[in-house]
């Protein structure tokens, strides 16, 4: 039953999330009733709402019926390294109506997104710009969650240059140099990033070793790379799409240089996995998908590339394949 009823959760803090309880209760504790007004909501079906979170541990209560932040409801709140409140947000919100027709998906081999929008989700977020900038910040907040177990796992500052492929608004290419102090970046993205990226790159005063060049990677990719990064891009497409972003990263390529795809690998067997599900998702939204090892290892040998090596992180997400040209 719990597992059946899992969005109920889901819900829950998708709703608080947009009330921006977390950000509230970071002022400190509040009692139902401060929140509903501040909020707008009403008190007792409010105080359902904080009552079940609370159960689940996002929130607490004390005996005199103040609520507080949790290590766990912490991370609903918008200016955390981290945050997960946009995550939140586009899940229960453009991402729950495709999940519900999944079937869509399973019966034709279409995109259930498109199939509910009317249009492919890049085109929803161009579009609905509100949600675009609100995914924007999802994907930055689980790059930062992630950027930690990254740069421990791997020795980035072997690199003189390098370029993040799909690289957004640079948050992994800001954690990567600030732990590779002599290396030098470039962000490789849509040119309608490239304020977002400037902003943030200054706000972390790396915009003297890093730039922003404007582009998409199913034309060409930059030269002049020492490594090549790629995080959770490949996943968004299919074989034949990620074909064409892989040959042009190998064009790109000088004979030394190295890419870096970070992705899920999922095991085999009936190992519990995160990417078991993520890859649902990525059905659902993209028409992507997660791949084991051996998929990976075909996928780049088609493309006159070959993996060195698959690093695990202990993010539960994420492993960095390294590759190099055949």
């Amino acid at each position: 039953m719990q597992m059946i009823a899992g969005f109920w959760k889901a819900c829950s803090i998708y709703n608080a999330a947009r009330l921006d309880i977390a950000d509230r209760l970071a002022e400190g504790p509040q009692t139902a009733e401060q929140l509903a007004a501040a909020t707008g909501t009403l008190t007792p079906f409010l105080s359902r709402l904080l009552r079940a979170l609370a159960s689940v541990g996002v929130f607490s209560c004390d005996d005199a019926g103040a609520y507080s932040l949790t290590p766990v409801g912490n991370t609903l709140r918008s200016n955390v390294p981290g945050s997960m409140k946009a995550m939140a947000i586009a899940q229960m919100g453009d991402h729950f109506p495709a999940w519900g027709s999944l079937m869509h998906s399973l019966k034709t081999g279409g995109i259930a997104f498109d199939h509910v929008a009317g249009m492919p989700v890049w085109k929803y977020y161009e579009t609905h710009p509100e949600d675009g900038a609100n995914f924007a910040k999802a994907m930055s907040g689980l790059t930062e969650a992630a950027v930690a177990h990254i740069v421990l796992a791997y020795d980035f500052s072997q690199y003189s240059t390098i370029v993040d492929v799909g690289g957004g608004n640079g948050a992994l290419l800001s954690g990567i140099l600030g732990a590779a102090r002599s290396s030098h970046g470039l962000v490789y993205d849509e040119a309608y990033l490239q304020d977002q990226a400037e902003t943030n790159l200054e706000h972390q005063g790396l915009l003297s070793r890093c730039l922003f060049k404007g582009g998409s990677f199913f034309d060409s990719i930059p030269e002049g790379g020492d490594l090549y990064v790629m995080k959770m891009i490949l996943h968004d497409w299919n074989d034949d799409q990620c074909r064409q972003i892989l040959g042009n990263a190998r064009q790109a390529m000088a004979s030394d240089s190295k890419l870096l795809i970070i992705e899920s690998v999922i095991p085999e067997g009936n190992e519990p996995h995160p990417g078991k599900f993520m890859d649902l998702n990525m059905m659902a939204m993209t028409g992507g998908r997660e791949r084991t090892e051996k998929e990976w290892r075909e996928l780049a040998a088609e493309c006159g590339l070959s993996i060195t090596r698959v690093i695990p992180t202990h993010h539960p997400l994420f492993s960095m394949i390294e590759v190099a040209r055949s």
